[in-house]
């Protein structure tokens, strides 16, 4: 044999190996991706299976506002509004608050400054949600309260603040990655055209970051959704709408409290139980949607916009 043959075929030896791996990895990826999408299947048809007795239990007021077991009234609509009013103001105050914070760090910071700040809002994150919602009964709604001139701070907006607080870190980090992550020279050849920073921003950064952007924000708004103890401690937990409707200072209740609070006290089977569960499967599909729309800004090009 000659050297080139025998160089040829070690090289195939070491290629196989190479390959086999290869193979595995890809195998192993494509099982997890399938597995995932088993596990959320069979959660939601779990869901929806045993939201069949309020379902089909006849006159139950469950696309109504009175929520009373004993006279077998189950209305979804108040903590299905007081999530959505909930995640309003978070959204308020999280997102204009991320976003500035994200531009002034990505395109003002250096590097090495960006990467000490971000770790510390990613460890923010990472802050149990029964942490803030005792910071909330101690210290923030009893601020609200003085501030507005309450008998009580557990009010529909201080619920509103610390989850928009929560999401923020989440809706920033993600903001800035997606600034960050527009090149370099984009930013130069502006500059070198005359073009001021405020300009180069919004005429080049802006354009290029913003599916990034959306999707960053439709994520935190996943994690808002299905915040549990922080709102639960804070909100006042009635089962009624707002009076005026879009008023945020009355006390309400969200999906998420409500099932935090009344799980433990229905009977598994019943139909008490049974309508619980169901706003659990309109809480999970709602998640799911904004979870998977997130990932489609999240892996589009600026191009394809």
């Amino acid at each position: 044999m000659s050297a080139t043959s025998a160089l040829k075929a070690k090289a195939l030896l070491k290629a196989k190996p190479a390959s086999k791996r290869r193979d595995a990895t890809k195998a192993y990826c494509q099982g997890s991706a399938v597995l995932s999408i088993v596990i959320v299947s069979v959660i939601l048809l779990t869901l929806l299976i045993q939201s069949l007795p309020v379902l089909m239990s006849g006159d139950n007021g469950l696309i109504g506002t009175q929520w009373n077991p004993d006279e077998g009234q189950f209305g979804i609509i108040a903590p299905l509004f007081g999530s959505v009013f909930v995640m309003i103001i978070a959204t308020v105050i999280a997102f204009p608050i991320g976003l500035l914070t994200a531009i002034y760090i990505s395109e003002t910071r250096s590097s090495k400054l960006r990467r000490l700040i971000k770790s510390i809002l990613e460890l923010l994150a990472g802050i149990p949600s029964i942490v803030y919602g005792l910071i909330g009964v101690a210290y923030l709604n009893i601020w609200v309260a003085d501030l507005f001139d309450l008998q009580s701070g557990r009010i529909i907006l201080t619920a509103g603040i610390l989850l928009g607080i929560m999401i923020l870190p989440t809706f920033l980090t993600l903001t800035e990655d997606a600034l960050s992550a527009v090149p370099q020279r984009y930013r130069e050849n502006a500059k070198s055209l005359g073009m001021y920073r405020h300009e180069v921003f919004k005429d080049i950064i802006f354009p290029q970051a913003k599916v990034g952007i959306a999707g960053a924000g439709l994520l935190a708004l996943g994690r808002a959704l299905g915040e549990t103890m922080a709102v639960m401690l804070v909100i006042g937990s009635l089962d009624r709408l707002p009076s005026p409707l879009f008023n945020p200072l009355s006390s309400g209740q969200t999906i998420t409290s409500k099932l935090g609070r009344e799980v433990g006290e229905s009977a598994f089977g019943s139909v008490h139980f049974s309508a619980l569960v169901f706003m659990s499967f309109i809480l999970v599909s709602i998640t799911i949607a904004l979870t998977i729309l997130s990932h489609y800004f999240l892996t589009r090009k600026p191009s394809d916009v």
